[in-house]
């Protein structure tokens, strides 16, 4: 699971397409029949075939581009209005959008946009995007029992629920650890706390800053806690890919950390995400980074779907985290993506 990506319909009648939720982006962008040469295979969206579609057109210039910028400098030109999106079967009527014009992929480093997906629709807590227009969530506040949105994924099937509005299991309320969102950073932004590693207490670094981030997929850690983490385990550190690889039959200790009011521990056997076609050498998903700037943010990607539910609650600016109503599924190393190693 590289992203979170999801089914939804555009349009009068539905379109179907699929898109990618992005927490760290506050557009909602989707690829159309407008767009120059932008490499996909996922549907686009035709803005002819819809009743309710509503274009901003200028009177002087005609179709006016809007720029998009997303969080590792990629930049896109669209053409903004609005439209009504099925999401779930829930109609969100009036939200505005972007339909993607050009989108500088040698900037951005990737073959595709958007992990290969249709378009995207953006979580980031900020609440407008161009042109000076409410993002997604701003823009159905007012069509939600509560103004939250929540993940609960699964690694071992790749799949799993995003909803919006009020919580699926009102009962877990009591178990949800609350932390305030750091206001200082322009994204859902928390602090997480190193508690202990086994048996083994007093970590190097006790507190971190970390961007909720379902584009990526990996936790981004301190490297002296990485390191501190690693101790005793027979691991090697690869500078070419910022993270450890060790022997598979190693047991990984648990690891356990503060997230606001909670505690939640992370199986040492849910860490791996990588193995080597023998199957004797991992890798994990936790990379570290060398940075010493007191202000750095490090990140907290989409992998801890595996383990809780996460809550995005923008009324209260905080995010909320707890353990899921049913067990963590089996997991094991011959479930591993098998690679070349480097």
């Amino acid at each position: 699971m590289q992203s979170l990506i999801g089914l939804i319909e555009i349009g009068s009648p539905g379109q179907t397409i699929d898109v990618q939720f992005d927490t760290t982006f506050n557009g909602t962008l989707i690829q159309s029949t407008y767009e120059g040469a932008v490499i996909s295979g996922s549907p686009v969206y035709n803005s002819s075939d819809s009743t309710s579609v509503n274009e901003i057109i200028s009177e002087n210039y005609g179709v006016p581009l809007f720029l998009y910028t997303f969080a590792d400098s990629a930049e896109a030109t669209a053409i903004a209005g609005s439209e009504t999106f099925n999401i779930g079967g829930v109609l969100y009527s009036d939200i505005a959008f972007g339909q993607l014009w050009e989108y500088d992929l040698k900037k951005s480093g990737r073959i595709m946009p958007f992990g290969g997906a249709s378009g995207v629709i953006g979580l980031n807590p900020y609440p407008w995007q161009p042109p000076d227009s409410p993002n997604f969530m701003y823009a159905i506040r007012n069509q939600l029992t509560e103004w939250k949105c929540s993940f609960d994924l699964y690694r071992a099937w790749k799949n799993g629920t995003l909803t919006f509005g009020a919580l699926e299991n009102p009962n877990n309320r009591a178990d949800i650890a609350w932390a305030e969102r750091n206001a200082n950073q322009p994204t859902w932004s928390i602090n997480i706390t190193a508690i202990s590693a086994g048996s083994r207490k007093n970590p190097p670094i006790a507190t971190w800053s970390a961007t909720i981030s379902t584009e990526e997929q990996s936790l981004v850690w301190p490297q002296k806690l990485l390191d501190w983490y690693f101790t005793g385990v027979g691991a090697t550190w690869s500078a070419a890919k910022n993270t450890y690889r060790y022997p598979c039959n190693a047991t990984l200790p648990d690891f356990t950390f503060g997230f606001g009011n909670g505690t939640f521990t992370i199986p040492g056997a849910y860490l791996p995400y990588q193995r080597d076609q023998t199957g004797t050498t991992c890798v994990t998903i936790i990379t570290g980074d060398n940075s010493t700037d007191s202000d750095y943010e490090y990140s907290f990607g989409s992998w801890w779907s595996q383990l809780g539910v996460l809550i995005l609650d923008y009324e209260h600016s905080q995010v909320g985290f707890m353990n899921k109503s049913t067990p963590l599924p089996a997991f094991g190393i011959s479930s591993l993506e098998s690679v070349v190693m480097g």
